[in-house]
């Protein structure tokens, strides 16, 4: 029985997690991001599991049994109105309260080219 326990993989401790935080932020790409709200972490939350969704929907787009050119074009299309209405919402949030909304340059950019 102690024989099982200790092939079991033991809990991290604090300090370990914290060592891998730290290193984590080292990498290409990371951000640092203090959460102020309740729904701030949960958009954190989603954003997350949406990059890793991201990375794998990627990796199956065009390949046979994943998913086609064509439903990833909408699936991605659909993805961007929802950046866009979140940032519109944030704009008038903004707004209302009298703080100052930084449009992100992408959204920028890409309001640029519809325009076009």
């Amino acid at each position: 029985m102690t024989d099982e326990k200790n092939s079991k993989q033991e809990k991290p401790s604090w300090q370990e997690i914290q060592e891998r935080k730290i290193n984590m932020v080292k990498e290409r790409g990371s951000r640092v991001l203090k959460i102020n709200s309740p729904l701030g972490s949960t958009l954190f939350n989603i954003l997350r599991q949406f990059d890793m969704a991201y990375t794998h929907f990627k990796a199956r787009l065009g390949e046979m049994n994943g998913i086609s050119h064509e439903e990833g074009e909408k699936l991605m299309a659909e993805g961007r109105d929802i950046v866009m209405a979140f940032s519109d919402y944030t704009a008038k949030l903004s707004k209302r309260i009298q703080f100052r909304y930084y449009i992100p340059r992408e959204i920028k950019e890409f309001m640029k080219t519809e325009d076009a």
